[in-house]
């Protein structure tokens, strides 16, 4: 009886994660390039039950497993590209296919992000939305200095007067070894990226988020409805606990 408490009190914790995680995702539907998590649960390891009751020697004899819930396991990002909407702005651009862009972080560290909604600064240097300078295949930073540029398919920026500057567009062979660092911008902690090829880079348009809004919906739906079976379980196994303390304790 105590051990139901705990699997349904486990069960309501790694709902309550899932409640949140799906919150961010329903949060970032009009975030530009954002890639939906997915919270994947697991079984807490078995545990080895053993009994000495029918031994004849009294010593402790296995009779079985033992199983105390759920958890969280692993948190996983789907990198399904979102649709591209056409914004007609110069300095915007999306990656159709695999990639992303490389930019520099304050303290001089690379991320890397989908999100090409690209600003100038006031040098005339090419930024992605939160001020993070947009680098090259040097990884230099890009200096455009007007709007007067276009954009060919493999992410060169060719200005006026012929000069030319290719975008670092990378990828990684474990899109799972990328870690989030919040304004839509990933790192990784370890193994370096490697130059993408499957990809068109489209000026004037941004890619969208993934998330969809319906199926996110009906997981809330679905999280609403486990939570509340299993807080009815606690519930009952409460008061069936009541009983045996108050009532048949006293016979």
């Amino acid at each position: 009886m105590i051990r139901g408490l705990y699997t349904s009190a486990t069960g309501m914790i790694t709902l309550q994660k899932k409640l949140e995680n799906v919150s961010n995702n329903l949060a970032n539907i009009e975030t530009g390039g954002f890639k939906k998590q997915e919270l994947i649960a697991r079984a807490f390891d078995d545990v080895n039950i053993a009994n000495r009751s029918n031994s004849p020697d009294g010593r402790l004899r296995p009779i079985g497993t033992m199983q105390l819930g759920v958890m969280v396991d692993d948190i996983y990002t789907d990198f399904e590209q979102g649709l591209l909407k056409e914004t007609n702005n110069p300095l915007d651009m999306a990656i159709d296919g695999e990639g992303f862009f490389t930019v520099q972080l304050p303290n001089g560290e690379y991320a890397y992000t989908r999100d090409g909604g690209f600003r100038l600064d006031s040098e005339g240097r090419l930024t992605a939305g939160n001020g993070c300078l947009v680098l090259d295949r040097d990884l230099n930073s890009i200096t455009v200095g007007t709007e007067d540029f276009q954009v060919t398919g493999d992410g060169t920026i060719v200005l006026p007067g012929g000069r030319r500057v290719q975008l670092n567009i990378v990828t990684f062979l474990d899109l799972q070894a990328l870690h989030r660092l919040g304004e839509n911008m990933y790192a990784v902690a370890a193994g370096a990226p490697a130059p993408a090829d499957q990809y068109v880079v489209r000026q004037g348009f941004l890619e969208q988020s993934n998330v969809n809004p319906l199926d996110e919906l009906v997981k809330l739906i679905e999280i609403a409805r486990s939570f509340e079976s299993n807080q009815k379980a606690i519930q009952s196994i409460d008061e069936t606990l009541d009983k045996a303390v108050n009532e048949i304790g006293r016979l």
